[in-house]
Order: C-alpha cells, then sequence, then structure tokens
C-alpha cells in the first residue's frame, strides 16, 4: 500500500515510484511462496487464507490511489497485520511475509509506532519459526532480526526520498507563484508605462501648443490692440476684427493646452498630486511611503510641475519593480531660487555607472528622467550603492507660474 504522506505529492520521483512498485512485487512474491508452501503442508485453508491476505492488500492499494484517509490506511495496516499472525499460526511458511510487513509499519505509522510495530512482528516470526521444527535455531533467528534492519534502514531512506519529493513540489510551485507575481507586476508596470508615454505626448503637445500657437496669436493680439491705438488707425475696424479673432482664438488655444495637461494637474497643485501618487503606492503594495512638503508651496510652472510629476512617477515605478524596498519617502522642497524633489528608498540599491546611457528602459528609466529635467534647465542626481538604497534627486530653477 502507498504512504499517506506520499499521496499528497504530485508526480513522485521515478525512484519513488519503483521503490513504491518493489514493495508491491515484495509482498506479492513473499505471499506466493508461502501460499504454495503453506498449501502443501497446511492444507486449503492456509491456501485460501494467504488468497483472502492478497485482497485484502490489494483494497488497500486501491485505497491509497483514491487518497483514502491516513486513519483508513492505519485500519487497513492493523487489518492486514492480524490475518498474518491468523496464516502464520495455520502455517511457518509464511513468517518470511514479515520482511514486507516492515515496510508497511514504516510507511503508514510514526517512526516509534512503526519501532514497535516491528519488534512485535519480528517476534511473532521468530516464535513460529522456532516452533516450527526441532532442528530450529540461530538462523530463523538472526533471518528476521536481519530483515527487520534491513527493511527500518530502507524505510528511512524511502521517508527522506519522500520528504525531498515534496520539498522539491512546493519549491517548484513557490517558483510558480512568484513567476505568476512577477508577470503581473510587468503587466502593471507595462501598463503604467504606456499611460505615462500617451500622456508625455500629450504633454509635449501641450507644449508646442503653448510655445508656437499661443504666442503667436498672443503676439498678434498685442500688435493689434497697438494698431488700435494708433493715431492714424483709430476708424479702421479692421485690427479690432484682428484683435478679436486673436483673442477668441488664444482662448481655444489655452483651452486645448489645458486638455491635453497631466489629469494629476487638473484641479491640484504639485504637492496634492505627488500626495495621490503615494497613495496609490500604499494601497497597491506593501511599501511604506510618504511624502513631506518642505518651505512654502507656490506655484510653479506646468512644465516643472509635469516634469517633476513624472520623475517621481518613474522612480516609484523603478522602486515598485527592482528595489525590494520597505520603504521610501518623497520630499518636495521649495527654496528661493529652485525646488527640488527627492525620493529615497531603503532597498537592495545597484551601481549607477553600470546603467547603460542608451538602455532600452525607453522614456521610463533614468535617461528619460535626466532629459525630462535638463529641459527645464534643472539637474538630476542619483546616488546608489549595493545593499544601501537608492536616492533620486532632481532640482528646478525658481520660476515664476
Amino acid at each position: 500500500m502507498e504512504t499517506n504522506a506520499l499521496t499528497h505529492t504530485s508526480g513522485p520521483t521515478p525512484v519513488v515510484r519503483f521503490m513504491q512498485i518493489g514493495e508491491h512485487v515484495l509482498f506479492v512474491a513473499l505471499l506466493a511462496v508461502g501460499a504454495i508452501r503453506a498449501a502443501g503442508s497446511a492444507g486449503a485453508p492456509a491456501l485460501l487464507g494467504g488468497i483472502g491476505l492478497l485482497l485484502w492488500y490489494a483494497l488497500g492499494v486501491l485505497l491509497a490511489r483514491r487518497r483514502a484517509q491516513r486513519s483508513l490506511g492505519i485500519v487497513w495496516l492493523a487489518v492486514l497485520g492480524l490475518g498474518w499472525v491468523a496464516l502464520v499460526i495455520l502455517s511457518s511458511d509464511y513468517a518470511w511475509v514479515a520482511f514486507a510487513l516492515f515496510f508497511l509499519a514504516f510507511h503508514l505509522l510514526g517512526r516509534m509506532w512503526a519501532l514497535a510495530a516491528t519488534v512485535a512482528i519480528t517476534a511473532i516470526a521468530i516464535t513460529v519459526l522456532l516452533r516450527s521444527g526441532p532442528g530450529a535455531g540461530w538462523p530463523v533467528v538472526i533471518g528476521p532480526v536481519f530483515g527487520a534492519a534491513v527493511a527500518i534502514g530502507m524505510s528511512l531512506i524511502y521517508a527522506q526520498l519522500v520528504a525531498d519529493a515534496a520539498e522539491r513540489t512546493r519549491l517548484i510551485d513557490g517558483l510558480r507563484s512568484a513567476q505568476k507575481e512577477l508577470l503581473d507586476a510587468q503587466d502593471e508596470l507595462g501598463a503604467l508605462q504606456r499611460e505615462i508615454g500617451a500622456t508625455d505626448e500629450r504633454t509635449r503637445l501641450a507644449q508646442e501648443i503653448h510655445d508656437t500657437v499661443a504666442q503667436g496669436l498672443s503676439s498678434i493680439t498685442m500688435m493689434a490692440r497697438s494698431g488700435i491705438a494708433g493715431p492714424g488707425d483709430r476708424e479702421n475696424p479692421l485690427f479690432a476684427q484682428i484683435e478679436q479673432v486673436a483673442s477668441e482664438n488664444l482662448v481655444e488655444a489655452r483651452r486645448v493646452v489645458h486638455a491635453l495637461s497631466p489629469p494629476e494637474l487638473d484641479e491640484a497643485p504639485l504637492a496634492a498630486a505627488l500626495e495621490r501618487q503615494v497613495a496609490q503606492v500604499r494601497e497597491q503594495t506593501a511599501l511604506e511611503a510618504d511624502l513631506v512638503v518642505d518651505g512654502v508651496p507656490r506655484a510653479l510652472p506646468m512644465a516643472d510641475n509635469v516634469a517633476l510629476l513624472r520623475v517621481a512617477q518613474s522612480a516609484l515605478a523603478n522602486v515598485r519593480q527592482h528595489a525590494r524596498a520597505n520603504r521610501v519617502r518623497l520630499t518636495l522642497s521649495f527654496q528661493i531660487d529652485e525646488v527640488s524633489l527627492d525620493i529615497v528608498d531603503d532597498g537592495c540599491g545597484f551601481d549607477p555607472s553600470s546603467v547603460p546611457e542608451h538602455s532600452e528602459s525607453g522614456g521610463y528609466g533614468l535617461r528619460a528622467m535626466r532629459r525630462r529635467i535638463r529641459e527645464r534647465g534643472g539637474t538630476l542626481v542619483v546616488e546608489s550603492e549595493p545593499g544601501d538604497g537608492t536616492a533620486v534627486a532632481a532640482t528646478l530653477p525658481a520660476e515664476e507660474s
């Protein structure tokens, strides 16, 4: 009968499976030899008893394949043992079936109970063999004792193989679970990167419209107003029409710029947008994340807000994906001549010099963060060492909104 411990592991190793089959073959072979010899010495009752014991053994194998409860296995073994005792009383030729019973005891019982059962089975076998004839001597004692010792050793080896198979299954399941979590994190990061990429393009278009169309319409409006105020053109309605059309289109251009700006900054200042990012990290991960605002907050140009927000999002994404950190802190500092954002984590860190300048990380790595800040006239510094966390500091010169 297969062990209960083994039936709870998925896919036993070939060695374990071979030992299982060998156990069944051993029991059937010893029982068959005993039945054949007993049929000649004890007659039909001993033969029929052997057949009955074989059928009971087959029932146990069937129960094991159906993942029967351990208690049923113990009951099955007890009945099997009592049946064997009845057979050896009928004929001592069944005594050597004890060797197979040793294995079953160690497979189905705890170690102490298995040792006790082995001692009892050995004692019964020796007693029966000693009483089988006047010529019985030390060989009939040494045989069962030696068989018990071999069975104990092989059962211990078998138990270790079963434990190794169970541990291997546990490790494989753990690796599969970790792989699934990694794939989910990669999908989440990919979605975030696509969202950031789309928003970046909208921000770029907004900045282009602001720097070209909106500025041009503003200049046309100012020139038209100057023309209306001129001494020679006071009665010329053309300048008034130009001023009206340019003003209306300037308003529309500014609406487009506002619509293309990041939604995180629509109705909230930079500090509030950063706080929302920190809150998302706390909700979606086990990280301890917080935001500290230093100095007196002031309105910044939209381009500065966008640059600092994107740096924060990229840095937080890197912390979640790579840092294996427990804590991350964002510090937004407003000073007289500059504004800075620091993102510090206590993760595994890395060697900044080993990160290639032209990496495949696209718009979401250190290169992209440096480009954003450099375009606004600022600087970005990354400090990190393996095992000592990472600090990202972005600084922009002060500029009125």
